[in-house]
C-alpha cells in the first residue's frame, strides 16, 4: 500500500510524453483492445473492399496505423502473453493455454496449462506500479487467472465466449469506480471474430459456398465488435484524455494454405495483425507506418508514452518516434515466431524468422521453407533450394537468440473443466 501511495504521488509529475507542450495535469488513461482472430486485411483501412469496422476506421484515420505488424505466434495464449509482457514465447513459456488436449480428450478433465511466470512483468503491473488503477476483462478462457493473465490487475474477469455485449456489461459495471480512480488502465479481449462465426444482424449477408459464407459471417462479427467498441468509447469519452491501442493476438486462415482456423501454420494470414494507436489529436502525428513491427512493441511504447523507465528485458521497441512523426522503426529487425500446434493439427513444433523480405519457416525436426515476401507475399512457392545460404543465416539467428535471451522459469497450473466448459471449448475448436 505504501508503494502504491508513493506512486500515486509521483504520477502527478508525469508529462504526457507525446506532447511537446507543458506537463499535463494528469497522465492519460490507457486502453488496450485485443480483438481475437482479427485479420488486418478484413478492415477497410488496411485495404479491404468492405467497410467492416467504420468506427475503428475513424479512430485509425485520426491516429497512427502500423501496416506491417506480426504476432509472435498463431495461437491465442502465446501471442497474448507476448502482448502483455513484451517477451517471446520461448521466454515467457506460455505455449498451450487450455490446450493440454490429450488430457481433455480423456475422461480426466483436470488439465495442466502454461502460465505467465510471476517474475515476468506485465503491462498491468507496470501501470499499477505507476499509480494507475488496473482493470481487465477477457472473453477467452485462454486469457484467464489460471494462465497468469490477471497479474497486475486490481479487477480481472474472464468469460467463455459470452460475446462483446457481456464484455461491455462488465466494463459498464466498473465504470463509476474506474472514473473515480483515474488514471486507469483497461485491457479488453473481445472473442467474437473467433469461430464459430455468428451471423450478426444487420451486417451478415448470406453468400453461396462454405468459404464465402464463412467469410461473410466472420466479417459480420468484426462489425459487431466495432459497434461495441464505439459504445465504450462514447461512454467513457476516450477521445479527450485516453490512449487507445487496438490489435489482435493472431489472424485466421480461409484456405489460403489448404485449411481453416489458426494455430496450424506460421504463414502471414495467421501472423499478421492490425495495430493502431489513437490518442488526443494534439499529442501525435496521424499517419501510417510501413516499417515492420511486433505486438511486443506495445508495452515499450506505453512505457515511453507515460515517461516510465524503459526495461532492458522488453523484446519490443518503443514506437513513440513513429507516433510523433519523427521516424519509423528500423526495417532490418528480426522477428521470431513460435507455435506448438494442437493434436488435431499434428502436435507440431514450428518456428519462423522474418528479416526484411525473407521469411524462413522450420517445422521440427527438419522441414524447411523460405519465402521472398517481396515477390511472393502469399507464401506460395518456397525458394529454399536456390537460397540455402539465406535459410542458414536465419536459422543461425534464431539459434543464437534462443541461446542468449533471458528466459523465465516456466510455470503451470491445474484446471478442472466442467461439462459446459468442455462443450464451449469443443465449439471453439479447442477440443477434437
Amino acid at each position: 500500500m505504501r508503494k502504491r501511495l508513493a506512486a500515486l504521488g509521483a504520477i502527478a509529475l508525469f508529462a504526457f510524453a507525446l506532447s511537446c507542450g507543458p506537463a499535463a495535469e494528469s497522465p492519460p488513461n490507457v486502453v488496450v483492445v485485443v480483438i481475437d482472430t482479427l485479420r488486418p486485411d478484413h478492415l477497410q483501412f488496411y485495404g479491404y473492399e468492405k467497410d467492416t469496422a467504420p468506427f475503428l476506421g475513424s479512430l485509425a484515420d485520426a491516429g497512427v496505423v502500423f501496416e506491417n505488424t506480426r504476432s509472435t505466434s498463431s495461437w491465442t495464449a502465446p501471442g497474448t502473453a507476448s502482448i502483455v509482457t513484451s517477451l517471446h514465447p520461448v521466454q515467457h513459456g506460455v505455449h498451450k493455454g487450455l490446450l493440454a488436449v490429450r488430457m481433455m480428450q480423456q475422461v480426466d478433465r483436470t488439465i495442466r496449462v502454461n502460465r505467465i511466470p510471476d517474475d515476468a512483468v506485465t503491462v498491468a503491473e507496470v501501470l499499477r506500479e505507476a499509480g494507475y488503477s488496473t482493470w481487465g476483462v477477457s472473453d477467452n478462457l485462454n486469457i484467464g487467472y489460471e494462465e497468469g493473465f490477471d497479474q497486475g490487475f486490481d479487477s480481472f474477469r474472464t468469460s467463455n465466449d459470452a460475446g462483446a455485449a457481456t464484455v461491455n456489461a462488465t466494463v459498464r459495471r466498473w465504470s463509476e469506480d474506474m472514473l473515480e480512480g483515474e488514471p486507469y488502465f483497461l485491457y479488453i479481449h473481445y472473442m467474437d471474430p473467433h469461430r464459430p462465426y455468428q451471423h450478426r444482424a444487420p451486417w451478415y449477408e448470406p453468400r453461396e459456398g462454405e468459404l464465402l459464407d464463412s467469410i461473410s459471417a466472420y466479417d459480420s462479427e468484426i462489425s459487431y465488435v466495432d459497434a461495441k467498441v464505439r459504445e465504450l468509447y462514447e461512454l467513457f469519452g476516450w477521445g479527450e484524455d485516453t490512449i487507445v491501442i487496438v490489435t489482435s493476438d493472431h489472424g485466421e486462415e480461409f484456405q489460403e494454405h489448404g485449411g481453416w482456423d489458426h494455430g496450424r501454420t506460421l504463414y502471414d494470414e495467421v501472423l499478421r495483425v492490425p495495430l493502431f494507436v489513437h490518442a488526443p489529436a494534439e499529442s501525435l502525428a496521424p499517419g501510417r507506418v510501413r516499417a515492420p513491427t511486433s505486438v511486443m512493441d506495445i508495452l515499450p511504447t506505453i512505457r515511453e508514452l507515460l515517461d516510465l523507465p524503459a526495461s532492458p528485458v522488453d523484446q519490443g521497441v518503443s514506437l513513440v518516434p513513429a507516433l510523433r512523426g519523427e521516424g519509423e522503426p528500423t526495417s532490418d529487425r528480426a522477428f521470431f515466431t513460435d507455435l506448438r500446434s494442437p493434436p488435431w493439427f499434428g502436435s507440431l513444433k514450428l518456428k519462423s524468422v522474418v528479416r526484411g523480405e525473407d521469411k524462413w519457416i522450420l517445422t521440427h525436426p527438419d522441414g524447411e521453407e523460405l519465402y521472398d515476401l517481396a515477390i511472393d507475399p502469399g507464401e506460395r512457392e518456397s525458394v529454399l533450394e536456390g537460397r540455402r545460404a539465406t535459410a542458414e543465416e536465419l536459422r543461425a539467428e534464431l539459434v543464437a537468440f534462443e541461446a542468449e535471451c533471458e528466459k523465465f522459469v516456466g510455470e503451470s497450473a491445474e484446471v478442472t473443466l466442467d461439462e459446459e466448459d468442455m462443450e464451449k471449448l469443443e465449439a471453439l475448436g479447442y477440443v477434437n
